[in-house]
Parts: C-alpha cells; sequence; structure tokens
C-alpha cells in the first residue's frame, strides 16, 4: 500500500526529493495534490508517495529534507558574496521593465544592483 512521504511541494522540490530517494533505491511515485489550478484541474501542489515497507528507510532521508526546506535561504549578493542586501525602493522606469517579474536588490557593501 502506498503512504505519502512528503505532501504540498512544489515541482522543484518533488523533483528533488525524488532523486535522493531513487538515489537510496527507494522508488517513490510523484502525484497532484491540493487544489485544482485554472483551467487544467490538476493540483497545484505535489505529493511523494511510497510503499509502506520503505518507510522507516526513508524516513531519514525526508526528515533531513524538510529540514533543509524549512531553512530560510539568504539572499547573498552575486559579486562580493555579502549578505547585506535590500529590495531597491524605486526601480527606474527601464529598470521596471527590464527586471519584470523579479525584484531588484542592491548589496550595500559593494552596491551592486542584482535580480533575484
Amino acid at each position: 500500500m502506498l503512504i505519502p512521504a512528503a505532501q504540498y511541494l512544489t515541482y522543484a522540490e518533488a523533483v528533488t526529493l525524488y532523486n535522493e530517494l531513487l538515489n537510496a533505491e527507494i522508488t517513490a511515485l510523484v502525484k497532484t495534490c491540493g487544489p485544482p489550478s485554472f483551467p487544467f484541474g490538476d493540483g497545484i501542489w505535489y505529493q511523494l508517495l511510497i510503499e509502506e515497507e520503505a518507510a522507516p528507510a526513508a524516513h531519514d532521508l525526508v526528515a533531513a529534507f524538510e529540514a533543509r526546506r524549512a531553512t530560510v535561504a539568504v539572499l547573498r549578493c552575486p559579486r562580493c558574496q555579502s549578505p547585506d542586501t535590500a529590495p531597491v525602493p524605486r526601480p527606474t522606469l527601464w529598470q521596471r521593465l527590464y527586471y519584470a517579474g523579479t525584484t531588484l536588490h542592491q548589496c550595500a557593501g559593494c552596491g551592486r544592483r542584482f535580480a533575484a
């Protein structure tokens, strides 16, 4: 019988965990879950299902994955690797057009502006 190993994952997280389980020789099934997305009706989240017998072997891998997933990633400057970055409060018109869909950040150490 299949049981859920992890639920409410993004696509990238589901692929990462699936590959980690596959490297540990644990077969997993990736399935959509959660509320449907418009217009296709598939769930917007993913879950991984594993065999009930493989649950003890997968427990440590899933727990380590969940711990990494819960930590906050620190945004660093690509030039000087400083963690002291902040969003640009009022980007110019050309920057808003060029960086559309992202947030423009500026490093306090070296002054570089970059999209994240």
